[in-house]
Formats: C-alpha cells, sequence, structure tokens
C-alpha cells in the first residue's frame, strides 16, 4: 500500500465537521425555541386574557413538569428502538401545533386544563429528543453540540423580545397564533433532522463502563447518581425561577432592568455553549457538574443576601456555570458513557428526573420558602447546590475513556 493510499485511507476513517447537518439541526432548535421563548413569558398572559384565576393560571403552569416524567421516557424508548427520533420528533410538532390552536375554541377551565395536559405529553419529548440526535452526531465527530445548541437560546431571547412588541401592538390575542404558527414552522424544519440509530439488542453489559441499566438491575448505580446530581442542580434554581422577577421588583428594580437581568443571564449560558467542547475537554461532566453546584452555592447565597444591581449583573452571568455547566455535563455524560443505542431514553429520562420530578416538587416548595423567608429562601438553593457537589465527588464514578458510538 502507497504512502498516498495510507492517507486516502485515513481521511476516510477520520469524522469530518459537517457543516450543512449543523445547520439542520440549530434550524429545528431555533424553530423549537421561538415556541418557546412565547410560551414561557407569555402563556400566562394569554390564560389570565381568557378569563382564568391567578390559582387557575398556577395549576395549568404546575402540570407541565409532571408530563415530561410521564410522556418522554416512554418515548425515548421508542426511539432508541425504532431509529426514528427525527420522525417521532416531526409528529409530535404537528401534534402540537394542533393542540395550541384547540385552545382557541375550549371553554372553561376544565377543557383548558385537558389541552394542558394533551400538549404537556406532546412538547415534553421533543427538546430531549432533539439533543440525543445532536449529541449522537457529535459523537460520530459530525457537529458540536454547544455551538448548535446555542442557536435555542439565541432563538429564545429573540422569540420573547418580539413577543413582547406584538403583544404590546396586538393584544393578548397575538399569543396563541404566534404559538401555532412556531410549531407549525417547528414540524416543517423537523423534516430536515436525519434519523437515529436503531436498537439492536440489549444494552451492554457493565464491564464496557456505565450505562442506564445492566445485567443484575433495572439503574446502573452511575446512571442514578448522575440523575440524582443533575436533579439537584436543576431543583437549585426554583426560587429564582419563580419568584425572581417578584423579589426584584421588591427591592425597587423597575420592570425593565429585570427584563435586562434576565436576558443577561441567556446570554452568558450562550457564550458556554459556544465553548462547550473545550469545557467538556477541560472538566469532564463530573468537573461541569462540580462547576455548577460551586457557582450554585455562590450564586444563590449573593442573592439571599443582596439586591444591589452590580452583584445581581455578576450572579446572572454565573448562569453560564449554574445551568450551563450542568446542561453541557449531563450532555458530555450521555455522548461518553451511554451507548447510541439507549442515548434516546437516556436524554429522556434526564428531562424526566431533572427538568420533570425536581421542579415539580422544588417549585411547590419554592413557593412556601418564600412566603417565609422571602429572600432567605435562596439560602435552601445554597444548601441544595452544596449537596449536589458533595455528592457529585462521593457517588458518581469518574470515567474519561469516551464510549464509541
Amino acid at each position: 500500500m502507497t504512502t498516498l493510499e495510507i492517507h486516502a485511507m485515513g481521511a476516510r476513517l477520520v469524522p469530518r465537521h459537517d457543516f450543512r447537518l449543523a445547520l439542520r439541526l440549530s434550524i429545528v432548535y431555533v424553530a423549537i425555541f421561538v415556541w418557546m421563548g412565547v410560551y414561557l413569558p407569555y402563556w400566562p398572559v394569554w390564560l389570565a386574557h381568557r378569563g382564568l384565576s391567578p390559582s387557575e393560571v398556577g395549576i395549568l403552569l404546575g402540570v407541565s413538569p409532571w408530563t415530561r416524567v410521564i410522556a418522554s421516557p416512554p418515548a425515548g424508548r421508542w426511539a432508541d428502538r425504532s431509529g426514528q427520533a427525527n420522525r417521532l420528533i416531526t409528529g409530535l410538532a404537528v401534534l402540537l401545533a394542533a393542540g395550541q390552536w384547540c385552545f382557541a375554541w375550549v371553554e372553561g377551565f376544565g377543557g383548558l386544563l385537558l389541552i394542558t395536559v394533551a400538549v404537556g405529553f406532546v412538547i415534553a419529548p421533543i427538546i430531549p429528543l432533539l439533543d440525543g440526535l445532536t449529541i449522537g452526531a457529535e459523537a460520530e465527530g459530525k457537529v458540536s453540540y454547544g455551538p448548535v445548541r446555542l442557536w435555542g437560546s439565541a432563538a429564545f431571547i429573540g422569540a420573547s423580545w418580539a413577543g413582547g412588541e406584538l403583544l404590546e401592538r396586538q393584544g393578548e390575542a397575538i399569543i396563541l397564533w404566534l404559538l401555532v404558527g412556531a410549531a407549525a414552522g417547528g414540524a416543517v424544519v423537523s423534516l430536515l433532522l436525519p434519523g437515529g440509530e436503531r436498537s439492536a439488542g440489549p444494552p451492554r453489559n457493565e464491564t464496557e463502563g456505565p450505562v442506564i441499566s445492566d445485567g443484575s438491575s433495572s439503574w446502573s448505580r452511575p446512571f442514578v447518581g448522575f440523575l440524582v446530581v443533575t436533579a439537584l442542580l436543576h431543583a437549585s434554581h426554583a426560587v429564582l425561577y419563580a419568584f425572581g422577577t417578584q423579589h426584584w421588583r421588591t427591592q425597587g428594580l423597575d420592570e425593565s432592568t429585570v427584563g435586562l437581568l434576565w436576558a443577561l443571564s441567556v446570554l452568558a449560558e450562550i457564550v458556554l455553549f459556544a465553548i462547550a467542547r473545550r469545557m467538556d475537554g477541560w472538566l469532564g461532566p463530573r468537573g461541569l457538574w462540580l462547576l455548577a453546584g460551586g457557582a450554585g452555592v455562590v450564586r444563590w447565597a449573593v442573592l439571599a443576601s443582596t439586591a444591589s444591581l452590580p452583584w445581581l449583573v455578576v450572579m446572572q452571568v454565573l448562569h453560564a456555570f449554574t445551568y450551563g455547566a450542568l446542561h453541557v455535563g449531563a450532555m458530555a455524560y450521555v455522548r461518553r458513557q451511554v451507548p447510541a443505542q439507549e442515548r434516546g431514553r437516556a436524554t429522556t429520562l434526564y428531562s424526566a428526573v431533572g427538568t420533570g420530578v425536581a421542579l415539580g416538587t422544588s417549585l411547590p416548595l419554592a413557593g412556601w420558602l418564600y412566603g417565609e423567608l422571602a429572600g432567605g429562601a435562596y439560602w435552601v438553593m445554597a444548601a441544595c447546590s452544596g449537596t449536589a457537589v458533595l455528592l457529585t465527588v462521593g457517588l458518581l464514578q469518574a470515567d474519561s475513556k469516551p464510549r464509541r458510538p
């Protein structure tokens, strides 16, 4: 074999970054996060416009985290077995658009609750399945997860701003149709997605490294540790998510300043996603969770102690670590330690436990804590982050060897 032939063979064996695939994945993230960027800040406004009381709005919003627990894992299992996560995402996006459209024709709290549950079941698996496809492509050397995922965060900021402008000019009714349009757009662009890898058999055994399950139990110890640590890190954000805006307003900040603080946190998250591959290379999943937990201890302790604007700016920048490093570490763990045929299940379980069970339990607790302690509730969040740090050190196995896709 000549030197030229050897080099040619090497070029075929080494995967190259696929710009077109990265672009297609990024477009789908944009479409889905446009929907999220309208839904999260403005859907409560639309519900109130329909005449619902604050307690009824709270109930409708509170059911969403629990739909992730029920709907996401079965969707992940089906995607792994069929190898058709892309088509499942398309079908779910179509159902999401139809479900949102149904809100226009339903009256009364009971009917709105039923549709809310249905829409929750539909939206819950979409982002975890998309994450699974993206980290699968990353494991093959075709894309980098962070630079692809950051376009979702950027779209969230843009949609939130545009939604606010349209709300002011067109009134509350426009919110529903923005969501219908965003969901329909997501269904169309999801046709660009590649297929997944079909499961060819039972999970690999424990000798090849930690996986979701092993031969002796339904859950491997390292994977359980991964779920517990990431759930604690997600739960530590509960007071901020539920009462950050309210607390800052009671401390004298105006609405525009509060809005800029939230935008700053997402911008910081985008910066971390842009360098996610380097962060993973430097620290690995466990190091990223230690960074997230340590930053959380600092962030929540400072927010419990002061509402001074310069300190708030710095603490919002720490969102890059408390959330960004947490999520990048989770995706790196799944890419490294979970076989390709189980990644759909892994990402949906991460979503179900981390943003389903964790936030579904911590958000109501945050309400009680804030009612009793006001800003002091952040001290409990600091303790939650500290517990995650201790568990990361004590429970998770350090395994830096990449797993074959």
